[in-house]
């Protein structure tokens, strides 16, 4: 999307000669196509209800980009058979770093005055991987990272695009070097200049193919097998520029076939729009659903600029469409720190006037940014693409990034306080919490505004063994775990889940040290222990995959008693005629564990929390209350494991709400102990005073 045209002559080409050196020409199809884009992706994050499907516009800025690019180099390279790299790269640095510099430091100024603390790590860790253009990676990681899955996004999440297109303007023009040494080099070549254009045409277009038919193929594999960082990952995503790129080669200008051409201009309009308003979340993506905005993209360049009956000239080139061109990068840049924003301080999907509040405001920063920054670096001599540019725009990233330290030096100052009043009541966290029930579930217990673990901390409550004994969503196998007594043991007991599985383990764990049992665990991120498979928006052949090497291996192990637990709002898919999706999954794995032996004790999963339930407690420490949740909305979507116990009759289940809830609130803080590290995650240092309640509810003798 950061690509640029010019407006300049046109020169004829002879109908026997192709042209050395195509003319650059402003086109403001492209100009459209980039408003029609921004307008997308700008409604889609204010409200993704609105049109489910607008995330397609990075893909139309996606084709764009690989269309301008490709053809500045095509036209260096033919006309003076060579491609200078530094001039290149400088000119890409001079059109896309002076506006999203001055982006990050803007929004991180905000972000130091009006971001929660438990926030400032997460946006600095984002802040610093925009400026050096790898957030897309970022992002993927985050993905394939079931406890940051549920990471709200940072005003820095958008630079995702910008990165994978950075990382296609390194390589890319190395392709186009590369095709002109082959050319130079070849045997083949002739003394005419047209021949060897052509010849070079027809060699970056191989080049060119292998890239696009090899990424395509890549992202229709990782889509399917439901990689969530097929999304971001430039390997998934480079053939949509390339798509761009091999139509730059492609493509000839003509007045001729003006009904033709008509008719793909909107057909192609109509393809991305029936994209933004079809597609949703759940839309597999990028994949061969990509197809759709990229091919519908190609269709309007191609077209070029239309007139006549049916045209869409009148509307493509009207003032305000145009002028919306000019400023896209720059609204880009802009619009979702400003909806990020209103979202972290507003807590709800904006409204009517919430709307046009967003939309004046991300317009009068974006028309500023164009104004007084984009503009003037075009035009000013001092900013020529040559080395001392590409120098300073390294040293300018460094800065930046430098000033991103700010977020988390503003957080270590109250980290200390709150490091030390955690300290002061850990030590009794057991008694307080107990006492804490028994007064009615009062966040501080005798006076002491204290809270542990400390809120900033509260993504690291986790057990120590969480990385080696928690597989990834995508894995196929799960790893199994031994706690407590493993040389000679009494009993063996199976824990069996997913990573709200892995939150009792410790404590189960505790109890069979005193018993001499044997603990085994079998944990997965996101995949509960279940013969069916989640819904299209969560599950991936993993879970499918390793379930069934669990059930193996529980068939081997043969344990005297199975514990399992599992996120109990999830979906899965409907199994024929049957009322819960997802019950009969659960009773079959269940009887197959009653039949072959096994006591089964089936853990209710714990009340869901409030939403940002941590960022909650850190903006008010002193009176957390107002953080609790509901206890019938805590509880609530969770009618498919009752709807399997009533299918499994041999099993025995058993749920400690009441450790969490009173009869009306589930509280974020008892008894100086922060309940929950998320969402639907409970602290590690609240799950251990479950060791009482586990001891009465495991059996005694196994």
């Amino acid at each position: 999307m950061t690509a640029t045209t010019t407006r300049p002559s046109a020169r004829p080409a002879s109908a026997d000669v192709l042209p050395t050196a195509p003319p650059r020409r402003f086109r403001p199809e492209v100009q459209a196509l980039r408003a029609l884009a921004v307008l997308l992706v700008i409604v889609y994050h204010i409200d993704p209800a609105l049109l489910p499907g607008g995330y397609i516009g990075v893909d139309v800025f996606f084709v764009i980009s690989g269309f301008l690019i490709t053809g500045h180099l095509w036209r260096e390279a033919s006309s003076t058979g060579r491609v200078s790299l530094m001039k290149f790269w400088a000119a890409r640095a001079r059109r896309i770093l002076p506006a999203s510099l001055v982006a990050t430091v803007g929004t991180l100024a905000i972000a130091f005055v009006l971001l929660p603390l438990d926030l400032l790590e997460l946006w600095w860790r984002h802040a610093l991987a925009s400026v050096f253009y790898v957030e897309n990676w970022t992002l993927a990681a985050d993905a394939v990272d079931y406890q940051a899955a549920d990471n709200e996004p940072t005003a820095f999440q958008h630079f995702w695009s910008l990165g994978v297109e950075e990382q296609f303007y390194l390589f890319w023009p190395l392709l186009v070097v590369l095709a002109v040494r082959l050319r130079s080099h070849g045997s083949w070549r002739r003394s005419a200049e047209a021949r060897d254009t052509a010849g070079l045409r027809v060699t970056l277009l191989v080049l060119f193919g292998l890239v696009v038919a090899g990424s395509l193929v890549w992202s229709v594999v990782e889509v399917r097998a439901g990689n969530p960082v097929a999304y971001y990952s430039t390997l998934t995503r480079v053939w949509e520029l390339g798509a761009g790129g091999v139509l730059a080669l492609l493509m000839r200008d003509t007045e001729r076939f003006g009904s033709v051409r008509n008719t793909l201009a909107v057909g192609g309009i109509a393809l991305i729009v029936a994209a933004a308003c079809f597609f949703d979340d759940a839309t597999p993506f990028p994949g061969l659903a990509a197809l759709v905005p990229v091919l519908g993209t190609c269709a309007v360049i191609a077209a070029g600029r239309t007139s006549g009956p049916g045209s869409l000239r009148r509307i493509a080139e009207s003032w305000s469409v145009q002028r919306v061109g000019d400023v896209s990068y720059s609204l880009y840049l802009w619009h979702f720190p400003v909806v990020v924003f209103f979202s972290v301080h507003a807590g709800r999907t904006p409204e009517g006037p919430d709307v046009l509040a967003l939309l004046v405001t991300s317009f009068t920063l974006a028309i500023a940014s164009y104004v007084l920054v984009e503009r003037p670096v075009r035009t000013l001599a001092w900013f020529r693409p040559d080395g001392r540019l590409l120098v300073s725009a390294l040293l300018a990233m460094v800065l930046v990034a430098g000033l991103t330290l700010a977020l988390p030096l503003r957080a270590q100052g109250v980290l200390g306080e709150w490091d030390r009043r955690a300290e002061s009541v850990a030590a009794e966290v057991d008694a307080r919490v107990a006492e804490s029930i028994a007064d009615g579930y009062v966040p501080f217990v005798a006076g002491d505004t204290a809270i542990t673990p400390n809120p900033l901390r509260a993504d690291d409550d986790q057990a120590p063994d969480v990385g080696r004994c928690l597989a990834a969503q995508e894995d196929e196998t799960t790893p199994a775990c031994e706690f407590g007594e493993t040389e000679d043991p009494v009993a063996t007991v199976a824990v069996v889940g997913d990573s709200h599985a892995e939150m009792f383990t410790e404590p189960i764990a505790t109890v069979a040290a005193e018993r001499g049992w044997r603990v085994v665990s079998y944990l997965h991120s996101g995949c509960p222990y279940n013969a069916e498979r989640r819904d299209s928006e969560g599950d991936v052949e993993g879970c499918l995959a390793a379930n069934e090497r669990t059930r193996d291996a529980l068939a081997a192990l043969r344990p005297e008693l199975v514990v399992t637990t599992s996120y109990e709002n999830l979906g899965f898919e409907r199994r024929g005629a049957e009322e819960q999706p997802g019950a009969a999954g659960y009773a079959e794995v269940w009887n197959e564990l009653v039949r072959a032996g096994s006591q089964v004790l089936v853990i209710r999963d714990t009340p869901q929390a409030s939403e940002r339930v941590v960022t909650c407690v850190t903006e008010d420490y002193g009176s957390p209350e107002r953080c609790a949740k509901s206890r019938s909305r805590a509880l609530d979507e969770r009618d498919v494991v009752p709807a399997a116990l009533e299918q499994a009759p041999g099993v025995r289940s058993v749920e400690f709400w009441d450790r969490f809830c009173d009869d009306d609130t589930c509280p974020a803080v008892i008894g100086n102990t922060l309940v929950y590290r998320d969402l639907h995650h409970v602290s590690r240092t609240y799950m251990r005073t479950l060791v009482d309640d586990l001891r009465e509810a495991l059996p005694h003798n196994l």
